[in-house]
């Protein structure tokens, strides 16, 4: 009977232990687990859209201030004969003491040198391919409409001798700008399943069109961008308009960081800054400038928005 009890608690003993003895082998013996973040889908396709603010270099700008130098400026107004004198009867109504028959024009240095683009919105649309992880192709478009104010003043040769203040006069410029970026990507998956940092870069093609540039003189109006295509403007004359493009492509390298913040398996809301380095057909002061721009945005993302995974 003692030797069947003590049998019966050896082969309890042997059975409790053997299992944790087995377990503690495989733990030994296997490779270590690596973490997989399954929070956001590896591979397939993200796509985007989003909003945000965009800062222009103000190099540009100088484009819609006036200026000689510039291949749209206020010598296309004032050289004009009948628009000149359409200005003498302006300024002579608003400012009495001008007399309609002082010779009115403009000053170089005058001319407002340090003009600005306004803040605007940044339109964002876009599509990532990746391959795995951390890596990916994106393809992204990017619209914005910039415009500008400036100052100048206006100049007279008095023939009667009196003096006033020179008048202030404005003008006014607007501009589409659109750009194309082909990047390559990199997300850092694998630091946080709910907030990922990426970073892109790539090459930008980009289109510039000036679409307004004004004077205001007075109450009145007069486009510095020629609408007759070199055809001098007669007032009663049939005269045909065109619709001439001032501006075209350029190119440049851009890049972008942000950070992914998961909402759901299938959308994130990226908030992200975007930085370029580009020329622009915009060419101010006869040059192609290339400069820095730069500006924020909120990425709405849908991963696998056509490609549902089950």
């Amino acid at each position: 009977m003692k030797r069947t009890l003590l049998t019966t608690i050896i082969l309890f003993v042997l059975a409790t232990l053997t299992p944790c003895l087995m377990r503690g082998q495989e733990v030994i013996s296997s490779e270590p687990v690596h973490y997989h973040d399954t929070t956001w889908y590896d591979k397939g396709f993200d796509l985007y859209i989003g909003a945000g603010a965009f800062f222009a270099n103000k190099e540009n700008a100088l484009y819609y201030n006036g200026s000689s130098l510039n291949e749209c400026n206020l010598d296309y107004i004032f050289d004009n004969q009948y628009w000149y004198q359409e200005i003498q009867q302006v300024v002579n109504r608003m400012y009495p003491h001008v007399s309609i028959s002082d010779e009115i024009s403009y000053r170089e240095e005058n001319l407002d040198w340090n003009v600005r683009y306004k803040i605007k919105t940044m339109l964002n649309l876009g599509a990532r391919y990746k391959f795995g992880r951390n890596w990916g192709i994106s393809l992204s478009y990017s619209f914005c409409r910039l415009t500008t104010s400036s100052q100048f003043l206006l100049d007279y040769s008095s023939v009667s001798g009196n003096m006033v203040e020179a008048p202030v006069m404005e003008i006014h410029g607007k501009e589409d700008r659109s750009m194309l970026d082909l990047s390559v990507s990199y997300l850092i998956s694998q630091m946080h399943p709910i907030a990922k940092p990426f970073v892109e870069v790539g090459a930008q093609f980009n289109f510039c069109k000036a679409r307004l540039m004004d004077a205001i003189i007075g109450d009145r109006k007069w486009t510095m961008l020629d609408p007759y295509m070199g055809e001098s403007y007669v007032p009663g004359a049939q005269m045909n308009t065109y619709d001439i493009i001032y501006g075209g492509p350029g190119y440049g390298i851009s890049f972008a960081a942000g950070l992914k913040i998961v909402v759901t398996k299938s959308f994130s809301i990226d908030p992200t800054f975007y930085g370029c380095m580009a020329s622009y057909g915009i060419k101010p002061l006869q040059e192609r400038a290339f400069n820095f721009n730069y500006g924020f945005s909120i990425r709405l993302v849908m991963n696998d928005f056509f490609f549902r995974r089950r």
